[in-house]
């Protein structure tokens, strides 16, 4: 009999038609992985995907089946996210709560547009997007810092934040990633809000995006399932742990450190997925030739 810990998942082969195979892994792994997408993604308040998707290609899923995927435990983990970002003080539901209108309805739309496109340019795309946001972040002061970025009895913030919530949500669907790494910036540059106070809003934000997200991804059968049920354990955990790894950071030099981090993190992912495509293209030119 074999032990728990030695466990692996196997792939089943998808109803519409063959894909390319994904090797064993234990199940030990597949928590870790959980466990740092929960930690990491939590601590810059992006839901994880940009931990989970280049893994998840590495072990042999295509990029849509990795971002349907990571969708499903973004889902899992997020309100554990939200429950700790609240408990200490960093959520703003007056930001949060009309961008998460918007986005579900962006949501829609960008999941449907990325089952269009070939992997190869989604890899491509999801890097540059990544490395775009975070020399943002890095050389372009946001407005002012405050605490307080929407009202929701003020109809046109609410319909700007409502607006800007929609093209997060097309970016959330688009890449598979959640939807933080737009509304986190959405947040600290064009809404003014301290880090912490944008990753919180933006992990609330999330919850509702996902959910549309995986459904469209469902559909086309574009979820490995037997991967979800061992990293979701690995994610709540981490989630807790990145919260409070948040709040720890927030508060030193007004967030900058924090901020900082988040997009050192966006561009090494961004950087890495270019390379990693780059060198899929090669290997693809190599067996034609």
């Amino acid at each position: 009999m074999t032990a728990p810990s030695e466990r692996k998942f196997e792939r089943s082969a998808p109803e519409d038609g063959p894909e390319a195979a994904c090797r064993p892994r234990p199940c030990w792994q597949t928590i870790l992985l959980g466990l740092a997408a929960g930690c990491g993604g939590s601590l810059i308040g992006v839901g994880g995907g940009i931990i989970m998707v280049p893994v998840l290609t590495i072990w042999g899923l295509t990029q849509k089946r990795a971002q349907g995927t990571s969708l499903v435990v973004i889902f899992a983990l997020v309100p554990v996210s939200i429950y700790t970002y609240w408990r200490l003080g960093n959520i703003d539901f007056g930001f949060a709560v009309p961008l998460a209108i918007g986005g579900v309805v962006g949501s829609m739309l960008g999941s449907d547009l990325a089952l269009r496109f070939s992997n190869r340019l989604l890899a491509r795309l999801f890097g540059v997007f990544l490395i775009l946001i975070a020399l943002r972040l890095i050389f372009v002061p946001g407005l002012p810092e405050h605490h307080v970025a929407a009202d929701l009895a003020d109809f046109t913030r609410l319909v700007e934040t409502t607006l800007l919530g929609v093209l997060a949500g097309m970016a959330a669907g688009f890449f598979g990633v959640g939807g933080g790494v737009i509304f986190v910036p959405t947040g600290v540059l064009l809404a003014g809000l301290q880090q912490a106070f944008a990753q919180g809003s933006s992990l609330t934000a999330m919850f509702p995006t996902t959910l549309v997200g995986i459904f469209n991804y469902h559909r086309k059968r574009e979820i490995e399932w037997s991967l979800v049920w061992w990293m979701i354990p690995g994610a709540w955990l981490g989630a807790v742990i990145g919260s409070w790894g948040a709040d720890v950071l927030g508060k030193i030099r007004e967030g900058r450190v924090l901020t900082i981090v988040f997009a050192l993190f966006l561009l090494y992912t961004g950087a890495a997925k270019l390379i990693g495509a780059a060198h899929a293209s090669q290997n693809l030119t190599g067996r034609r030739a």
